[in-house]
């Protein structure tokens, strides 16, 4: 099937589709993209992809990519008609960036629970209220109705679901409890975020954090968060020159400068979750540590 865009006004791929592909939904526009059956101008392309007159679009269902294995698949904690509890392994993106990444948590989800493609409020990530990094592991919860959306997006709005984090960082720290209340902004030139202390610029991000156990180089910290702002823990913890180990983007100069990262992952997990169902009945979860964490720890004195 091809087509022609002749429209003097550029537009968005996806919903071009949208209109020349009768009975087929915004998500279901999203996977033949992102499975290779569209091209344009005979090449691949994404799913925000900008049209522009004379563009030639290729739908060919022959061309679909089969590889559809997820690199990691999160396990159920717990399970009901409102929301799902799910452990989130490290290496598995939450969801598509602009880049239109496939095999996310969020094409796990839609694969074993199809309507909830139909929930949330951008339909480019269905069912997701919040995420974790893709190198950060631990407890996720995902809406599997409207009403639980709006019910759990309303408490992260009013900061009232507490999450909890287990990090370990570089260096001894001296306090066994404290908080970091300072603004974070994108760098511009890097893309990662940094604190704001001298401009009024930036997005409210507040952490506190209390130690569990002190090591000679390194100490092991229970982290709660009370907004959720990108690498929100990431960041902080560097800004107070405690890198968290394992993490190759925000490193203190002192780590740069040895060029070695030790853990082969980033040591951040998501350990604790409490919030309130739709009757207004607190929900807790716990995660343990997983397994290649606990034997790092163990190698460290």
């Amino acid at each position: 099937m091809k087509f022609i865009y002749k429209e003097d006004k550029k537009e968005r791929l996806d919903k071009y589709l949208l209109a020349q592909l009768v009975d087929t939904t915004r998500s279901q526009i999203k996977k033949i993209i992102l499975s290779g059956q569209i091209t344009v101008n005979d090449e691949e392309t994404t799913v925000h992809k900008w049209l522009k007159t004379g563009d030639k679009i290729n739908y060919d269902p022959k061309t679909e990519k089969k590889d559809t294995a997820f690199v990691a698949e999160p396990k159920i904690i717990d399970q009901n008609d409102e929301f799902l509890i799910l452990d989130k392994p490290h290496g598995l993106l939450v969801h598509p960036t602009d880049k239109g990444e496939i095999n996310t948590l969020a094409d796990w989800v839609m694969q074993r629970f199809p309507h909830s493609v139909k929930i949330g409020d951008d339909p480019n990530r269905p069912a997701i209220v919040h995420r974790l990094d893709k190198e950060v592991s631990g407890l996720i919860v995902i809406p599997l109705t409207q009403d639980s959306f709006d019910n759990l997006k309303r408490q992260f709005q009013d900061r009232t679901i507490q999450k909890k984090y287990t990090a370990l960082v570089h260096g001894a720290m001296l306090n066994d409890s404290g908080e970091v209340n300072v603004a974070l902004e994108r760098d511009k030139k890097t893309g990662l975020m940094k604190i704001q202390n001298t401009k009024l610029s930036g997005k409210t991000a507040l952490t506190t954090y209390e130690v569990i156990k002190k090591f000679i180089k390194y100490t092991l910290l229970s982290v709660q968060i009370k907004t959720g702002r990108m690498h929100q823990i990431r960041a902080h913890l560097h800004s107070i020159g405690h890198s968290v180990v394992g993490d190759k983007l925000y490193q203190t100069k002192d780590l740069r400068k040895k060029k070695k990262v030790l853990a082969q992952r980033i040591f951040l997990h998501s350990h604790f979750l409490k919030f309130k169902d739709i009757e207004g009945n607190w929900r807790e979860y716990k995660s343990k540590l997983p397994g290649e964490l606990e034997n790092f720890l163990n190698t460290i004195k």
